[in-house]
């Protein structure tokens, strides 16, 4: 029997027989497609007693036929629409115009497929200006924003059975598209040129709610690129997102852009259409579309196909930024640290990392003449000399909840109590650089042959110190700095000895002095007064810290 399958919007004439075919994103699926949420070999399709049955082969996200779970075998007929995970997959006529949604695909010569809409004209981020005017709210309609799963309940009821399983369709394209961005920027592209492509209008933008509550345009979509430089009315994008409503919009001549006679003429916008970006307790920004007179403006069908693709649309952008964000925490946090922010954080960005002012203990720790011993060494023999090195001792420091500075060179930088409050820092600190010292010893121990005896002097000193994320948009650590850190560095390079572990009289004063070895006080360079330090005497099994 032979039939038509659309898959992603590319159609694939398939003989079905009763061995049947296959589709997954795997080599040995009949018909390969590339979604993560769909699995190597996924579900078959073939003939039982003489009709189209699909069954799901112990899929990861599972199969359904017209949102009915697929146990075993299951028949279906064409137009039913067939998801594996959240692609969809339809049995279609030779004669149907369009996939699903009414999007075209088309390849793209590497063996993936994307829409044809990106390849419309390419988006700017310059140029896009708001401006505070009034719109009439009277002549407006304004539908508060709701979740997705009542919005499409709703829909389900007021449209027919078939304008239902379009918007679902829709909707599983969407989100099958997000799922695949890489970046945040990638991102937004896919989610303009899927509102474009469903929404006819001249311009589209994305504003997201930046770190001060205002809106900042992200991205822009033009029909014809350059027509327009005209304002954006940044009213209607901030009602939108604090009311959470869905703002659609027609009447052009209250607005004081149109107040000369001209002036439509010369914009040609009478209608604007905007909905807010939202998930769970929290507004992200909004999606506004505007169109022509030429256009006929937009209909109360593109509101609601608007507020249906803004709420997946909000999803894809918290989860890019969620998964930007701890990929940012895992380059100084242990797991256990990166887990407990996130649990605490009460927005996307995390004031966690924003700057304050902490109590904190910080360690500088560099390798005793590791300089002079790599002169003449193997680059990849230096290299290895350090990775071994520095994973085993950033494993002490992560194990006991501290947060990586950096590496300098043959040196590290660490410090405790911050980006979450710890009332014993000074403490862990210490112990991390006792069980340092004891790693390093270990390693030397076990040294493979040819890698020289390495020692380590550490320097630690606690108080309060600035705290946060410091640098350029193109590149931002997370840092401390202060005169905390700089009698730390001090103490390191100017007091410690090789195999030493030397403290700041803070430091000593929250372990307990007692245990430790009072030093000579000393004149360190950047300080006016002389500082007395302590040493831990971390071969002493009897030591104990406070």
């Amino acid at each position: 029997m032979k039939i038509t399958l659309l898959v992603e919007g590319i159609r694939h004439p398939v003989t079905l027989t009763e061995a049947g075919v296959t589709i997954g994103r795997g080599d040995a699926a009949t018909i390969r497609i590339m979604a993560n949420a769909v699995s190597r070999v996924h579900s078959k399709f073939f003939l039982l007693d003489g009709k189209p049955h699909v069954v799901d082969l112990r899929s990861l996200n599972g199969t359904t036929v017209n949102s009915v779970q697929v146990n075993g075998p299951t028949p279906f007929k064409q137009g039913d629409i067939i998801l594996m995970g959240e692609v969809p997959v339809q049995w279609v006529g030779d004669a149907d115009p369009t996939p699903m949604g009414g999007t075209k695909l088309g390849p793209t010569g590497t063996g993936s497929y994307m829409l044809n809409a990106l390849a419309a004209p390419k988006s700017i981020r310059s140029g896009i200006s708001l401006e505070d005017r009034a719109f009439d709210a009277s002549g407006s309609i304004m539908v508060p924003h709701a979740s997705l799963e009542k919005m499409l309940a709703q829909h389900q009821n007021e449209q027919s059975t078939s304008g239902a399983a379009s918007l679902f369709q829709r909707l599983a394209s969407m989100a099958g598209t997000l799922l695949r961005a890489s970046d945040l920027t990638e991102l937004l592209e896919a989610v303009m040129s899927l509102v474009t492509a469903q929404i006819p209008c001249q311009r589209g933008f994305i504003l997201l709610n930046g770190p001060d509550g205002e809106l900042m345009p992200e991205y822009l979509w033009e029909e014809k690129p350059g027509a327009n430089s005209s304002p954006i009315s940044r009213t209607i994008a901030r009602t939108a997102m604090q009311d959470r409503v869905t703002i659609l919009t027609t009447d052009a001549r209250i607005d004081p852009r149109f107040a000369a006679g001209d002036s439509i003429k010369i914009h040609g916008i009478t209608s604007a259409l905007c909905a807010p970006l939202i998930v769970d307790d929290q507004s992200l920004g909004v999606v506004y579309l505007e169109s022509s007179l030429s256009k006929g403006g937009f209909r109360r069908e593109d509101e609601h196909l608007l507020s249906a693709m803004a709420n997946f649309a909000a999803v894809g952008i918290q989860r890019e930024r969620e998964a930007r964000f701890r990929n940012r925490l895992e380059r100084y946090h242990s797991p256990a640290v990166v887990s407990q922010i996130l649990k605490s954080s009460q927005s996307l960005e995390s004031p966690a990392l924003q700057a304050q002012r902490s109590e904190i203990t910080v360690l500088f720790a560099d390798i005793s003449g590791f300089t002079r011993m790599s002169e003449g060494m193997e680059p990849l023999k230096l290299a290895n000399i350090l990775n071994r090195t520095f994973e085993a001792m950033t494993e002490q420091i992560f194990g006991r909840g501290g947060t990586l500075d950096k590496y300098i060179g043959d040196a590290i930088m660490a410090f405790f109590g911050a980006p979450q409050p710890e009332p014993n820092h000074a403490r862990l600190a210490v112990e991390a650089a006792i069980a340092m010292q004891e790693t390093l010893k270990f390693l030397n121990e076990n040294r493979p042959e040819g890698y020289p005896e390495l020692m380590m002097r550490i320097g630690l000193n606690s108080g309060e110190a600035f705290a946060g994320d410091i640098g350029c948009e193109k590149r931002m650590d997370y840092t401390v700095m202060g005169t905390t850190v700089n009698l730390a560095s001090r103490l390191e390079s100017g007091v410690a000895k090789s195999g030493q572990i030397v403290v700041g009289p803070r430091t000593a004063e929250l372990i307990g002095v007692n245990s430790l070895k009072r030093m000579a006080p000393v004149a360190l360079k950047g300080f006016e007064h002389q500082v007395t330090p302590y040493e831990v005497p971390w071969q002493d099994v009897t030591l104990t810290l406070g």
